[in-house]
C-alpha cells in the first residue's frame, strides 16, 4: 500500500508531503485546485510517460517519490533478481523529471522505465474516468479473463504457447521443403543441365590451387632453370669440400682459441644434414622437366574453372557442394517426396497438439467465466444495475486461423440493463452512469482477485446521483475493507464514507499559484461533505444532512 507521497515542482504542487493510512482516502476540492495533479504524480512513480511541461514554471526539475509498503512475493523475487535492497518489505519509488536528464530509482537504484512497469502493478491500479474504454474493447477481454485467476489459468497458456510455437516451427520446415519440391518440379530441366555440366567438369577441392602452383612453374620455367642449374653447379663444385675445411679449420682453432669449439661441434652437426640435403637437391634438379603441351591444358583447364565461378557466382568448394545438392535432389537415391510426407505428418501432429491445448485453455476459461458473471452481477446489483451479464466465446472450429497468440477464443461480454432489451454486446449499450457503475463492478471483482494493494479512482463516480450515488460509495467503502482506496470525488455520499478525508485546494501569492492540502479532522470532514451537497453556500439543513450522513458511518 502507499504510505507517503512526496512531490516537488510538479506544476501548481511546489511542495506537498502526503501521508496516506490504510482504508479509504478522499481527496476533495475544486476544479484546478491540483487533485489531478496529484493522481498525474501517482502516474509517474507508476511508470506513465513524462513531459517536461509539468515540471513547474521557473525550476529546472521536478521530484516524486511514493513510500510503498510491499508483500507480493513475485514483486519481491523481481526486487532481488535486479539487486535493489528492501528492508521491512518497504519500497521507495523516486524518478526526477529534468530539462536535460531524467532517472528513476527503486530503493536508491537506478532502474529503466521498462522495470517500472513492471513494478507498478504490484504496487498500484490508477482508474481514471476514461479507463472504461477498456472494457468497451472485446480485444481486451481474454486478459480480463486470464489476469481474474491467472495462477489457475498461466499454466494451461504456457502449454498452448509452447504447442503453438513448436507447430509453427513445424509447419515452416515442411513449406520449406514444398518450397523445395515447387522449385524443383518447376525448374527440373535446369537443375538436370547444371548438374550434368558441373559432373563432367570433374571438379575437385584445391584442384585451383594445384594448378596456380604448376603454371606458376611452367610460366617461369626459364627463371627457375637458370637458377637450378646456377645451384646443381655449386653442389657440383667443392662446396662440400670447402665446407669440410672450414669444419677442419675450426677444429685447430679450438686447440689454441676454446671459443671456437661451440662453432666447430655446431658446424660438425650439421655437416651430414647438409650432405644429404645436398643430394635431395641434386636429386630434383636432375628431374626438372618441362612440358609446353602441359602448360597449354593447365591454361586451358583454368580458365574452364574461372568461367565455371562466373557463370554461377559460386567458388569452386561451393560449386562442388552444390553439385551434391543437385544430385541429392535429382538422384536415384532421393527420398525427397517421402521427406516431404513426414514434414506435412509432423507439421499437422503439431497442429493438432496445438489446436487441443487450446481446447483445454478454453476450457479453463470457461470455467473462471462462469465465476466472473456471477461476480458482476452480485456487484452490479450491489450497484442497482439488475442486469444480466454474460461472457460468450465464438463456436470451436478446428482449422489453423484459430490458433492466435493468445489461444483459440474470441470473446465478447454481453449485457442486458434493462429487463425485456434482451442481450447486447457490452460496447453498444451502455450509458454514462451505468459506464461508472459497470467499471466499478469490475474493478471490485478484478482488484480482489489480484489482491491489488492499491487503488485509485479518479471521479469513477462521474454522471451518478441519487440512490445510485449511495449505491457507489458503498461498494467503494467495501472494496476498501481489502484494499487501500484513494478516490478524488465530488459526491457527497462518497466523501461522507472515506476514512481519511483531504481537501485540496490553491492560493496565490507573490503572483504564483500554489496548491494547498489538508487532511480534514471530523468536523471538517461534515462541513466539507455539507459543501458538496450545496454546490455553494451552504444552509444549516444541509449541514445537518452532511453531519448524518458522516456520523452514519463512524457507527
Amino acid at each position: 500500500m502507499l504510505k507517503r507521497l512526496i512531490v516537488n515542482n510538479l506544476a501548481i504542487l511546489e511542495n506537498i508531503d502526503i501521508p496516506f493510512q490504510n482504508g479509504f482516502t478522499v481527496l476533495t476540492g475544486e476544479t484546478g485546485a491540483g487533485k489531478s495533479l496529484i493522481i498525474d504524480s501517482l502516474s509517474l512513480l507508476l511508470g506513465a510517460r513524462a513531459s517536461n511541461e509539468l515540471i513547474r514554471q521557473g525550476e529546472e526539475k521536478a521530484s516524486l517519490k511514493g513510500v510503498f509498503d510491499i508483500t507480493n512475493p513475485r514483486l519481491e523475487a523481481f526486487l532481488r533478481e535486479k539487486d535493489i535492497p528492501f528492508e521491512d518489505r518497504q519500497l521507495i519509488i523516486e524518478r526526477v523529471l529534468s530539462k536535460t536528464k531524467s532517472s528513476i530509482k527503486a530503493n536508491g537504484v537506478a532502474i529503466s522505465l521498462t522495470d517500472l512497469g513492471i513494478i507498478a502493478p504490484f504496487l498500484a491500479n490508477i482508474h481514471s474516468q476514461f479507463d472504461f474504454t477498456k472494457i468497451l474493447n472485446p480485444e481486451n477481454y481474454l486478459e480480463m479473463i486470464d489476469g481474474y485467476s491467472s495462477s489457475l489459468v498461466l499454466p494451461y497458456r504456457q502449454a498452448y504457447t509452447e504447442a503453438l510455437t513448436r507447430y509453427r516451427q513445424q509447419k515452416a520446415d515442411y513449406e520449406t521443403w514444398l518450397e523445395k519440391k515447387e522449385k524443383l518440379d518447376a525448374s527440373r530441366d535446369l537443375y538436370e543441365f547444371q548438374y550434368q555440366e558441373l559432373r563432367a567438369a570433374h571438379l575437385q577441392e584445391g584442384e585451383e590451387e594445384a594448378i596456380a602452383e604448376q603454371l606458376s612453374l611452367l610460366r617461369n620455367r626459364d627463371k627457375i632453370f637458370a637458377l637450378t642449374q646456377e645451384a646443381d653447379g655449386i653442389l657440383h663444385g667443392d662446396f662440400l669440400d670447402q665446407y669440410y675445411q672450414l669444419n677442419e679449420d675450426l677444429a685447430k682453432l679450438a686447440r689454441y682459441q676454446p671459443q671456437y669449439q661451440e662453432l666447430h661441434d655446431e658446424l660438425d652437426s650439421k655437416y651430414y644434414e647438409v650432405t644429404d640435403l645436398c643430394e635431395t637437391l641434386k636429386e630434383k634438379f636432375r628431374h626438372f622437366d618441362y612440358d609446353p603441351g602441359q602448360l597449354d591444358e593447365l591454361e586451358e583447364r583454368d580458365s574452364d574453372l574461372a568461367a565455371l565461378k562466373r557463370k554461377y557466382h559460386r567458388s569452386i568448394a561451393e560449386l562442388i557442394a552444390y553439385q551434391k545438392e543437385l544430385d541429392g535432389l535429382l538422384g536415384e537415391k532421393s527420398s525427397f517426396d517421402d521427406t516431404l510426407q513426414e514434414k506435412k505428418q509432423a507439421a499437422d501432429e503439431a497442429f493438432h497438439l496445438a489446436y487441443q491445448k487450446g481446447v483445454e485453455l478454453h476450457q479453463v476459461r470457461e470455467r473462471v467465466a462462469k465465476t466472473i458473471e456471477k461476480e458482476v452481477m452480485r456487484s452490479l446489483k450491489d450497484l442497482l444495475l439488475e442486469a444480466r451479464f454474460s461472457v460468450v466465446f465464438n463456436p470451436l472450429t478446428e482449422n489453423e486461423s484459430v490458433l492466435r497468440e493468445n489461444g483459440i477464443d474470441v470473446v465478447d461480454f454481453f449485457i442486458e440493463t434493462n429487463v425485456g432489451e434482451g442481450m447486447k454486446s457490452l460496447s453498444k449499450v451502455v450509458s454514462g452512469g451505468e459506464a461508472s457503475r459497470i467499471m466499478l463492478a469490475f474493478k471490485s471483482i478484478f482488484l480482489q482477485a489480484n489482491r491489488i494493494p492499491t487503488v485509485v479512482f479518479d471521479e469513477i463516480d462521474t454522471g451518478i446521483s441519487g440512490r445510485s450515488a449511495e449505491a457507489v460509495a458503498k461498494k467503494i467503502k467495501e472494496i476498501s475493507l481489502s484494499t487501500q482506496v484513494i478516490a478524488i470525488t465530488h459526491l457527497p455520499q462518497v466523501a461522507a464514507l472515506a476514512d481519511h478525508a483531504i481537501l485540496i485546494h490553491k492560493e496565490v501569492r507573490g503572483n504564483r499559484t500554489y496548491s494547498r492540502l489538508k487532511e480534514l479532522n471530523l468536523d471538517e470532514k461534515i462541513e466539507q461533505v455539507a459543501y458538496l451537497i450545496s454546490g455553494g453556500k451552504i444552509t444549516e439543513k444541509q449541514r445537518e444532512y452532511a453531519k448524518e450522513l458522516v456520523l452514519d458511518q463512524q457507527l
